[in-house]
Parts: C-alpha cells; structure tokens; sequence
C-alpha cells in the first residue's frame, strides 16, 4: 500500500484520485494535516464557491456525494483506498473516540460521528465506486473553529456544530500515535 503524509489540500486530493484511476488504480492511505483552511467537498452542491474563491479558500472536490468539510490548521483528514469493503475508518475513530475518553474527554456517538461536549471532533464516511475500489475518510477536527467560516461557506443547514480537539490539548500528531501512523 502506497502512503503519503502531505500538507497540502491538492497533493492530498491527487494522490486520492490516483488511487481510483481507471487503469492503474491501488490501495492507498494519504494522510492530510491542514496548514491553511481549505474545504472538502463532494459532487453535491453545499459549497458557496463564490465565498470562497473571496476568501482564498482551496477547495478540493472528490467523486463522492457528500457535503462539504471546513478544514482548520491543525485538521487532521485520511482517506483510505481499498480494493473491495474496508472497516478501516469506523474502527479509527473507534479507536480515536476511546482515546478520548481515556484522556478524560466525554464523548458521544451520533452514528458516524463523535462529539465532545456536544459538539462534532471526529467523523468518518466512505463510498464504493462501480468498479470496486472503497474510499473511506476519517476527519478530525483539531484545530481553533471559525465558526463565522464554516457558515459563510456551507449552504447545507448545520445540524451538529463543529468543535475543536485543541482545546482539550489534543494535536493531530497525537491521534495519529493513536493510530500508530
């Protein structure tokens, strides 16, 4: 399996692509640790990308169908590319959702998701292509929340509202110790 550890949103988006290329697609794990806000998004539209072509926003579009992700510096985001079904991203976040708890961070479930305080620090999805290959991304949310960006740039209605790990001392460098990766 092919890995790379990058800070930048394109490289990142690129190297995810790659792996799903038609003729020379392989398993992958690309591991993004965000300098600059940058959004992640997918084919349905719940971006305002006039705001953020304003606000100098990178924003990368994956073929999945979800909404979209504000990411903060400090962000923590990895997408994992398999050949057929993986339970890869639920058991990170498990694992992750555990750690928490154990750093003495009460944490709740909401399906895919795990919130502290209520609020959302680490969620995961993935998507089958036609083809077969699994994409599956775990995001955690490490760094200070720009509340004010998120709802300037997402049009999708916020149901849960994003918090921040920084603020329990927790770094992305740290989760991914966790992770051992």
């Amino acid at each position: 399996m092919d890995i790379l550890k990058t800070n930048d949103p394109k490289e990142f988006l690129a190297f995810a692509e790659s792996c799903l290329d038609k003729d020379n697609g392989h398993e992958g794990l690309v591991i993004h640790v965000c300098e600059e806000p940058c959004v992640w998004t997918g084919q349905i539209p719940t971006l305002d990308e006039q705001e953020c072509i304003r606000r100098g926003l990178t924003v990368c579009r994956g073929r999945y169908l979800g909404g979209s992700i504000v990411n903060m510096p400090g962000d923590l985001s990895l997408c994992l590319t398999t050949w057929g079904d993986s339970e890869q991203a639920p058991q990170w976040v498990d694992k992750l959702a555990a750690y928490l708890d154990r750093r003495g961070i009460a944490v709740t479930r909401d399906d895919n998701d795990v919130l502290a305080d209520g609020k959302k620090v680490l969620s995961w999805a993935r998507a089958t292509t036609i083809d077969g290959w699994q994409q599956s991304v775990v995001h955690c949310s490490v760094g200070r929340m720009d509340l004010e960006l998120v709802e300037a740039v997402c049009t999708k209605p916020m149901v849960k509202v994003p918090g921040s790990l920084v603020e329990y001392g927790i770094t992305a460098d740290e989760l991914l110790r966790e992770l051992r990766l």
